[in-house]
């Protein structure tokens, strides 16, 4: 007997839809089709709804203190269909190495509502701690943000070379502007012609740093991602721009952005979301993972991509760019984690759609999705129209699963 079977529900791939019959047990996909051959203990009826793997999150800082912030902000991410996240380094206590991830997947352990992965920051000295987090399954590669700021967590764009001998996948930020002149930004694509180890963009902002990408995208293994922010905030009109890095962009390069989104020029998405102030009181950064999902089903209202391409850009791509084998796909076999959701409804950000414990967003009164009608993690119903329904936190630690 099956747990669950969610009952001719439309999956959405970016291959394109099909109806059928999903059947769930023990925390897996075991059946596919048609009609199921057994029966389950529970039956949802999903026609007219649609269905995608769980939303993932590649970037995103739950708990930039030391105290514990990650139940909250991992509360507020699962009910806009964030079923997992790769944990940004940065905070009071940033992961460097292997006893900074530990303590961090510690404060993870038991009260995270979604999946997790760290990523370990580069600083240009710590390269074999972070291969040996690799190893023992800490993190799942290295991130570098490159400039040379003194904060101990930059790098110069000519460490990256040997960055790219580093073991797992190497996340680059680039610096504040990057474009085909920069020596910098050539340092980064010439390294990339010779490395075995996937590289991945973060937060491209500028349409300097799609022209840079482009003459090399499908020629080496590097993809690149964004955020909603520089999707759908602008410089030229926010009354007082949020502080972000990279910076919110100016008009040119958000509308860039979209058309290389809907021609395919980016990957996946990162919310980038930050819950609170830093310790030295500067407010950096967006809470938006709960509303990460929600943006992104508006734009498929006014066209600006199709839900084949979002399924690809929330699922099936940051699975495949960060190994994570097991989810991102509706087949036999795939870990359960599911959002159910109806396409077309539109609505108002108000403050009681906020869950996060930042307590504001840029977005409020903008047009966005509701929330899913439900979301599933490891097979379990954890979210329903936006409401925590599940008693506790069931997340895993991505690379133990």
């Amino acid at each position: 007997m099956y747990d669950l079977i969610l009952r001719d529900a439309t999956l959405v791939t970016s291959m394109g839809r099909e109806v059928a019959d999903v059947a769930l047990k023990n925390g897996k996909i075991a059946y596919v089709g048609p009609r199921p051959p057994r029966r389950a203990r529970d039956e949802i009826s999903a026609i007219g709804r649609f269905l995608i793997p769980g939303v993932i999150d590649t970037g995103a800082v739950f708990d930039p203190r030391s105290e514990d912030t990650w139940e909250a902000e991992s509360r507020a991410a699962v009910t806009g269909g964030v079923t997992s996240v790769i944990s940004l380094p940065w905070g009071d206590s940033p992961v460097v190495d292997r006893q900074s991830a530990k303590a961090r997947l510690d404060r993870a352990s038991g009260r995270s509502w979604v999946n997790y992965a760290l990523w370990g920051a580069a600083n240009g000295n710590n390269g074999p701690e972070l291969d040996a987090a690799v190893d023992e399954g800490l993190i799942l590669g290295a991130l570098a943000y490159l400039g040379e700021r003194s904060d101990g967590l930059h790098v110069p764009a000519e460490h990256v070379k040997s960055l790219l001998a580093n073991r797992g996948v190497l996340g680059v930020q680039l610096s504040d502007v990057a474009h085909a002149a920069d020596p910098a930004a050539r340092e980064v694509v010439a390294s990339a012609r010779n490395a075995s180890t996937r590289m991945h963009l973060m937060h491209l902002s500028t349409a300097e740093e799609l022209d840079l990408l482009d003459p090399v995208r499908g020629q080496l293994p590097v993809t690149a991602g964004v955020t909603p922010h520089h999707l759908f905030l602008s410089s030229d009109t926010e009354p007082a721009p949020v502080k972000t890095f990279p910076q919110v962009r100016d008009e040119h390069d958000r509308k860039t952005l979209w058309t290389a989104m809907k021609r395919g020029r980016l990957d996946c998405l990162a919310s980038d979301h930050m819950p609170s102030a830093f310790s030295n009181g500067s407010t950096e950064g967006i809470p938006s993972a709960e509303l990460l999902f929600p943006l992104m089903l508006s734009a498929v209202k006014y066209g600006r991509l199709s839900l084949e391409l979002l399924a690809s850009l929330c699922c099936e791509a940051p699975a495949r760019i960060f190994g994570l084998e097991n989810k991102g796909r509706i087949e036999k076999g795939a870990d359960a984690d599911l959002v159910l959701f109806s396409e077309g409804e539109l609505t108002r950000v108000t403050d009681k759609d906020l869950l996060s414990s930042a307590g504001w967003s840029p977005y409020l009164q903008r047009e966005a999705a509701p929330k899913p009608e439900l979301v599933l993690i490891n097979g379990e119903i954890v979210a329903r129209r936006g409401e925590l329904i599940a008693k506790k936190p069931a997340g895993r630690h991505l690379l133990e699963e």
